[in-house]
């Protein structure tokens, strides 16, 4: 077997969390069998990633990104609270500067439902939602079923001709009791005019780093950018935690906080029903 595509193999599964007794060969050919159903197999091949550089770009920015994501999760201090309008549950929420963060809190039960919700919310894949998906936009690359980057339309009218924005999205198992879902909302340092070839290895090599080794906080006022995800928890208590972090960088564009926000409130519904159909 090709060593490069072995290579690429390991680091799909690591970002996976599946790296425990695999058998190389088999791993792969699974691996690029799943790779080939989520695109069109005759018209959309390109979107397959066999570069070695390019994917391991990816999984750092989507490591760094559910690195934040943890942390985010973790501090509380000096958010506001209210309820959504469906029901009783709290929405956190906090300025810092130019940064505006919510948070979203629920419990699924038993534990046993682990998979179900983040089976649920990496729903990229999921051709029969529309509004209610939480993974949103065009498929444009591939590394894994459980690594992407999507295209979006920028709604910004000061753009002429109409630009598209792209943002990575990742699903990432940080142990056997948590995994991080980031969702396609951190635009990559790239935007092209529609028809325009996509050239995703320099968008990777230019997207800024997160600073992981500071405050959390401080990281994102650094960044400069949205970034949003899901924290997903199992206990000893039978129970999954979920939390939805949407962090929104005002850069003085209100067309797109306006939407953003928006977008974020549309979120906040599509999880209280998802609530209830788990």
């Amino acid at each position: 077997m090709n060593k490069v595509y072995i290579k690429i193999v390991l680091a799909l599964l690591s970002i996976a969390g599946c790296m425990q007794n695999i058998a190389y060969a088999s791993e792969h050919d699974a691996n690029v069998a799943n790779n080939a159903n989520i695109v069109d197999q005759k018209n959309d091949t390109h979107m397959l990633c066999d570069d070695l550089d390019e994917t391991e770009m990816a999984i750092k920015h989507a490591n760094e990104a559910s690195k934040l994501l943890l942390k985010l999760a973790e501090n509380m201090d000096d958010y506001s609270s209210n309820s959504t309008e469906n029901e009783n549950k709290p929405i956190y929420s906090k300025k810092i500067g130019n940064i505006d963060i919510g948070q979203f809190h629920f419990t699924i039960k038993p534990a046993s439902k682990y998979s179900d919700v983040k089976k649920k919310l990496w729903d990229f894949e999921d051709i029969q939602k529309s509004e209610s998906k939480f993974i949103n936009g065009n498929i444009a690359r591939v590394y894994s079923k459980f690594l992407v980057i999507m295209e979006q339309p920028n709604i910004d009218p000061n753009y002429v001709p109409i630009r598209k924005k792209y943002a990575l999205a990742a699903k990432v198992k940080v142990s056997n009791d948590t995994t991080v879902i980031i969702c396609p909302s951190r635009t990559l340092n790239y935007l092209n005019v529609i028809n325009e070839e996509v050239n995703t290895k320099e968008m990777l090599k230019y997207t800024r780093s997160i600073e992981i080794g500071i405050d959390a906080e401080e990281a994102l006022t650094k960044l400069g950018t949205n970034i949003s995800g899901f924290v997903i928890k199992k206990d000893n208590n039978d129970q999954v935690h979920v939390t939805y972090i949407n962090s929104i960088y005002d850069d003085g564009h209100s067309t797109d906080f306006i939407h953003d926000k928006k977008n974020r409130d549309i979120t906040y519904t599509n999880i209280v029903s998802l609530k209830h159909h788990i």
